[in-house]
């Protein structure tokens, strides 16, 4: 447990920064609770079609959604007994356009009864339910309902697969379990990690990792509670060593590896969060609260805009967003000597 006091001051310019960017990209209470409130009136409607049981996923279930709150996830799972001809183990094994349009036709018209405007189309997992109902500040969450079988053998369900018109196998229950599971004080401790490498992730140029790959290497690798920022750290460095080696396992033992973004190669990922974990532990040996926060600011560029950065890092930056009145200020400070082409990810390499 985290009770090192002299540990604590070391970092202590480095965790006062990490509280900041923590309550910045914070969700907001009341988009919460509308997009729970969505996604309850899709479950109870689902409900109604005569599905087996319904099921909570995803980062609102999870509890580690960062602000905006832009969808929730959940799912309908139908007795397969009851459906003999659909999926892997029927002997017709059907796919699942039909059903899932016929559960879409069924949901909609009891959420039009709140949500007038909503709208609904399917997707390659699941059918999307978009409310066109915004609040004040443009937020206006979607919901994502997967229409889901049981499997005869092995664990987990059959959910769909669209673009092969076909059933994979997964257990999005038992993801919402391990995230959600006692003691409480390292559920919350580990969500607050990856609400944290989730938003320096995302907000890079070209992620290095999905939200539900952050989600299984937090399980695995975060096992205690500790500073922030040093869970944080060790977070972007263990996964670091982890994508290198080979690709995150299901932590439900059912689905294959998670893969990784379109595009992206296990050695740029992994290059891209060790850089990640160089700048955090930076940051934890920052002698101010200045140094602090130009070292986190290269993870956090959103929620440190004012940070002390080198003009190399500024541009570097700059090129990154499209920022061409970033670029221009830099280069007015800069030595020519000192301007370098700048990759994301460094030098080109081979995929992995």
């Amino acid at each position: 447990m985290y009770n090192n006091e002299a540990k604590a001051e070391e970092a202590v310019h480095a965790e006062e920064v990490l509280e900041e960017i923590r309550d910045d990209i914070s969700a907001d209470d009341d988009d919460l609770r509308e997009a729970r409130e969505r996604r309850n009136l899709v479950l109870e409607a689902a409900e109604d079609f005569g599905v087996l049981r319904t099921f909570k996923s995803g980062s609102v279930a999870h509890g580690n959604v960062n602000n905006p709150v832009s969808d929730a996830d959940c799912g309908a799972v139908l007795d397969r007994r009851s459906y003999p001809t659909l999926g892997p183990d029927s002997s017709e094994e059907e796919g699942p356009e039909e059903i899932m349009d016929e559960v879409r036709k069924h949901v909609m018209p009891i959420v039009r009864e709140t949500y007038p405007d909503a709208r609904s189309r399917l997707i390659k997992r699941a059918i999307l339910i978009r409310f066109n109902d915004p609040n004040d500040d443009g937020v206006d969450p979607s919901v994502d309902l997967v229409v889901a079988l049981t499997r005869k053998d092995g664990d987990g369900i059959w959910i769909p697969n669209r673009d092969y018109d076909d059933w994979d196998a997964s257990h999005p229950e038992c993801h919402t379990r391990l995230l959600t599971a006692e003691p409480k004080a390292l559920r919350r401790h580990r969500a607050r990690v990856i609400r944290l490498a989730k938003a320096a992730i995302k907000g890079d140029s070209a992620p290095a990792l999905i939200s539900f790959n952050s989600e299984a290497l937090a399980l695995e690798h975060i096992v205690e509670v500790d500073g922030l920022i040093y869970s944080l750290q060790r977070f972007f460095a263990e996964a670091s060593s982890s994508i290198k080696t080979g690709l995150t396992e299901d932590p439900a033992e059912v689905s294959g590896k998670i893969k990784l973004p379109d595009g992206m190669t296990r050695t740029r990922a992994a290059k891209r969060l060790s850089f990640f974990a160089e700048k955090v532990q930076e940051a934890i040996d920052a002698e101010d609260r200045e140094a602090a926060e130009a070292a986190l600011a290269e993870l956090y560029p959103d929620q440190l805009p004012n940070a002390k950065r080198s003009a190399k890092e500024a541009i570097a930056q700059a090129l990154r967003t499209g920022d061409e009145r970033g670029v221009r200020s830099g280069l007015a400070i800069a030595p020519a000597a000192a301007i370098k082409p700048v990759r994301s990810y460094g030098d080109h390499d081979a995929a992995a």
